[in-house]
This record gives C-alpha cells, sequence and structure tokens, in this order.
C-alpha cells in the first residue's frame, strides 16, 4: 500500500515538456547593426593644432547661431601683444600726420626757404637785367644767381628731409598695420565658431586645459531631429537598402522601440572593422541624447503567415522534438528560415496546429 502510494505521488509530481502549438505569424527579417544616435546635423568642434583653451564662451544647452563664436584658443598674453602693437601704431600714425612736431617744423622751414629761394631768384634776375645794361657789374649778378643757387638748395634739402621723414613714418605705420593683422589673423584662427544654428549638446573641455589637434572641444548639433550612425558588417551590407526600415534601443529608453528609416549608405569599408557606415534618420521624437548606443535591427524582409515557433524549440541542425506515432514525442528534421528575435520561421517539416516540446522527455 505505501509502495503505491510513493508511486502515484512520483506519478504526480512529474512535469509534462514545455510545448508550443504551431501557429503562423509575421516574421521579420532584419540585418543587426550597431552604433549610436546623434543630431540629424551636427559638429564637432574640433582645434587643428594642440592649443590652450582660453576661454568658452557658451555653456551645455545654449542656443547659439551660425559663426557664432564659441571657445577661444591661445595665452593671455596675446590679448597684451595686441594692446601693445595698438599704442605703437598710434604713435606711429600721430608720427606721420602733419601735425606731428618734426615733421611740422621740417615742413616750416621748407617753406622759409622756399620763400627766401623765391625772394633771391628774383633779386638774381634783376641783377642780370642790369648787369646786362652794364648798370652793375657782372660780378655782382655772377654773386646773386649763387646766392638764389645756394637758397634753391636749402629748400630742395628740407623738402626732401620731410618727404623722407614722412615716407619713414609710413613706413612704421604699415609694418606696425602688418604685425598688427597678423596678429588679430592668429587671434581669428584660434576661435572656434559654430559652422550651424542649433544647440550645444557637450563641452568636452574646460577653460585653460589644452586641446590636443583633432580633439573635440564642444558638440553643437540640431535639437529637433536624430539620426542614427551604424555599423553594418561586410558580410551583410549587400542586404542594405535606402528607405528600409529599422528597429532600434537605446540604453537610455529601456524597453522602448524606436524606428528609423535607411538614408544614407557610405559605399567603402572600414578598414579597422572591416564594416560599412549607415545613416538612417529617427521616426520618433523621444529627446534622444547625442551619442547614446544603439542596437538595431534593418528589416530587410517581411513574411506573413509564416509557420513560426519560439526559436528555443529549434534544435541544433534544424530540428524539433514532436508528436509522433502513437502519441510518442520523437525528434524531426525541419527546414528551417528566418531567425527573428525570438522566433524561428519553419519552411518545411511541420504543419499548423502540430505540437513541438522545448525537450524530448515526458
Amino acid at each position: 500500500m505505501l509502495l503505491i502510494s510513493v508511486l502515484a505521488a512520483f506519478i504526480s509530481c512529474k512535469k509534462d515538456p514545455k510545448s508550443f502549438t504551431v501557429t503562423t505569424r509575421m516574421v521579420n527579417e532584419a540585418v543587426y547593426a550597431s552604433g549610436e544616435i546623434m543630431p540629424a546635423e551636427y559638429e564637432l568642434v574640433k582645434t587643428t593644432s594642440n592649443q590652450r583653451l582660453l576661454r568658452v564662451l557658451v555653456g551645455q544647452g545654449d542656443t547659439v547661431k551660425k559663426d557664432q563664436v564659441l571657445a577661444v584658443l591661445g595665452e593671455p598674453s596675446q590679448n597684451a601683444q595686441i594692446e601693445i602693437l595698438s599704442r605703437q601704431l598710434r604713435l606711429a600714425q600721430e608720427g606721420a600726420s602733419d601735425s606731428a612736431a618734426r615733421g611740422l617744423e621740417l615742413r616750416q622751414k621748407a617753406s622759409l626757404a622756399k620763400a627766401q629761394y623765391e625772394q633771391d631768384l628774383n633779386e638774381a634776375r634783376k641783377y642780370q637785367e642790369l648787369a646786362n645794361e652794364k648798370a652793375v657789374p657782372a660780378q655782382q649778378a655772377e654773386q646773386q644767381a649763387l646766392k638764389a643757387k645756394a637758397s634753391l638748395a636749402e629748400y630742395k634739402n628740407l623738402q626732401y628731409q620731410y618727404e623722407a621723414l614722412q615716407n619713414d613714418q609710413q613706413d612704421k605705420v604699415l609694418a606696425v598695420r602688418a604685425q598688427l593683422a597678423q596678429l588679430y589673423q592668429s587671434k581669428e584662427s584660434k576661435m572656434l565658431k559654430s559652422n550651424i544654428a542649433g544647440k550645444v549638446f557637450s563641452v568636452y573641455l574646460s577653460e585653460g586645459s589644452v586641446a590636443s589637434a583633432g580633439e573635440p572641444v564642444l558638440l553643437v548639433g540640431s535639437a529637433a531631429h536624430y539620426k542614427l550612425e551604424l555599423l553594418i558588417d561586410e558580410r551583410d551590407i549587400a542586404k542594405v537598402r535606402l528607405g528600409q526600415h529599422i528597429l532600434f534601443e537605446t540604453d537610455a529608453f529601456e524597453g522602448r522601440q524606436f524606428k528609423a528609416v535607411v538614408d544614407k549608405i557610405v559605399p567603402v569599408v572600414q578598414k579597422e572593422n572591416r564594416s560599412f557606415k549607415v545613416e538612417a534618420s529617427v521616426r520618433d521624437d523621444a529627446g534622444f541624447f547625442p551619442q547614446s548606443s544603439v542596437e538595431a535591427n534593418i528589416l530587410i524582409r517581411q513574411t506573413k503567415d509564416a509557420l513560426a515557433i519560439p526559436g528555443a524549440y529549434l534544435l541544433a541542425g534544424d530540428s524539433v522534438w514532436t508528436t509522433g506515432p502513437a502519441g510518442k514525442v520523437i525528434k524531426r528534421k525541419v527546414a528551417a528560415g528566418v531567425r527573428s528575435g525570438q522566433w524561428a520561421e519553419i519552411k518545411s517539416g511541420l504543419r499548423i496546429g502540430d505540437i513541438v516540446y522545448e525537450n524530448g522527455q515526458q
């Protein structure tokens, strides 16, 4: 009696294997891709050489305009150099002006010398006329002519000194202007500007730190629209076409699935990972976080009313445990098709209503 009770208890505790009744459903064939989500239009603002970040003029979340200065590179001494050269330019310009003391003195002396020359020239002409009429000795006329010649030489010398002074001052003005323009050009090249209008998503470096050549300093992008930048294995790229739909997930919104559409395929393999880059426009708006990682499935084929079973029920070598003659569980060979997520398509070997089991024990 005790033996019968124990046996009955053993039979009652034995569990039936998990089973599934074969049915039809939509099965999607997809290509897996991974990557990150980015603004639809964005710019990683970088430096072209190793530079110190002197000032950051914007903060994360700020809205910026095209060509707006975002940050300034360089050293504090640069502003001091500009101030010194600006003072030098003002002094040089003052020295080149008509009111400058040395120039004014030479100009006045030249004016007086010119008046003296004109007076001496008139006297020399008069004496020459008198000498021609024998009214005065020819020697006196010659002396007046020499005097006029000396006055002309003095006037020309003073005029030359004035012009030389002006040229020298102008050369100084041009030289300082050239230095100042070069310094401004250098400073302009050290101003990091935004090439697009949008939002500052990230400021990677702080003031005073050194930015290496090519290192991103800021991320600026469009605030309303986003795209996916995905990497596709080179063995799958031939299946991908423009306009294909994508289902993707991102850790920032765990448990949610979003949609996108392929709109760009870069037809050059990336040697470092043997992958192709694909871009897709995001169709949802969830306030995404740029540079968040994503996992995506690019839908390349959809089959309606396909025979399907849970993927866990499909054994290695494409076979299943199913009901055979006299209700006995047997292993049966099947032709498997697409595996999509938790489901596997069965092309032949099973019919609607067949029962498959997770394992062959009963």
